[in-house]
């Protein structure tokens, strides 16, 4: 321990041995106590002064490198996040090859009820990225949905799970073909929450864990194909509906969604050689 601190801790334990004193003299003869007290209250200001002020600056200085400390390891945390996503999305299946993807961040979202209409999320990438209309957007597990609107530097995605998102799947070993949409028909079962309904196209055998993934669009806009959608989790009862139906839970959870990424449809004017 430096000199000045072996003295300020000196310094502190003289003064606590002496107030104890005078309280335990106050308790047993406070007319004698009197005295004692004024005497030591003149003795101990000037220390109380110097070592409260010695310990505020110390606690200042002491919570400020906290205080960077734990900011230095939130943005060490973040970037190690970043890192786990970027090479889970690497990795991932459920990411289309035959194209360039765009890795993006969620940066703000809109509930259902947003006057802009439909349930979305914002990404930090636009226009001058790349990003067009009605890109498919993925994120390591699988479908997120597809992108609405673009500014130069952010874009907004239509989440799967919205009630205007109809895709076109396939589902099952062979490939059968069907529809997924948020909205049940009237008549089935109540829905749970973040659940879909898939519509089978034809008399198409549909089973429980059957693997549901995107069926693809002209160009693959706005929806790649074979992108993972989500499992088929229960078979809805036949009540007299025109077509079979069952639930499917999504792979992706909207409501948690941070890194994504942006399949492109063409390269960035700024890319080009």
């Amino acid at each position: 321990m430096p000199p000045a601190s072996r003295r300020t801790a000196l310094l502190a334990t003289v003064l606590g041995v002496a107030t104890a004193g005078v309280l335990v003299l106050d308790l047993a003869r406070p007319a004698l106590a009197e005295p004692v007290r004024v005497a030591a209250a003149t003795v101990a200001a000037p220390a109380q002064r110097l070592v409260a002020g010695w310990d505020d600056g110390r606690v200042l200085e002491l919570t400020t490198e906290r205080d960077e400390l734990a900011a230095r390891v939130d943005a060490l945390e973040q970037q190690l996040r970043g890192r786990e996503q970027l090479e889970a999305l690497d990795r991932s299946a459920a990411v289309p090859r035959e194209r360039p993807l765009l890795p993006a961040r969620v940066v703000a979202f809109a509930p259902v009820a947003s006057p802009v209409g439909g349930r979305t999320v914002t990404l930090d990438v636009g226009e001058r990225d790349g990003v067009r209309t009605d890109q498919t957007v993925v994120d390591a597990e699988g479908l997120v949905g597809r992108v609405l609107r673009v500014a130069p530097r952010s874009a907004d995605v239509l989440l799967l799970g919205d009630a205007d998102v109809v895709v076109g799947v396939r589902f099952g070993e062979q490939g059968a073909l069907g529809s997924v949409q948020a909205t049940p028909v009237p008549g089935l079962p109540t829905r749970g929450h973040g659940e879909l309904t898939l519509t089978v196209m034809g008399d198409s055998p549909v089973a429980v864990g059957d693997e549901v993934v995107t069926l693809g669009s002209p160009d693959g806009v706005p929806y790649a194909a074979g992108i993972p959608l989500g499992t088929v989790t229960s078979l809805d009862p036949d009540r007299g509906q025109l077509d079979r139906t069952a639930v499917v839970r999504p792979h992706v959870d909207t409501d948690t969604l941070d890194l994504v990424a942006v399949v492109l449809t063409d390269v960035p004017a700024g890319d080009q050689p």
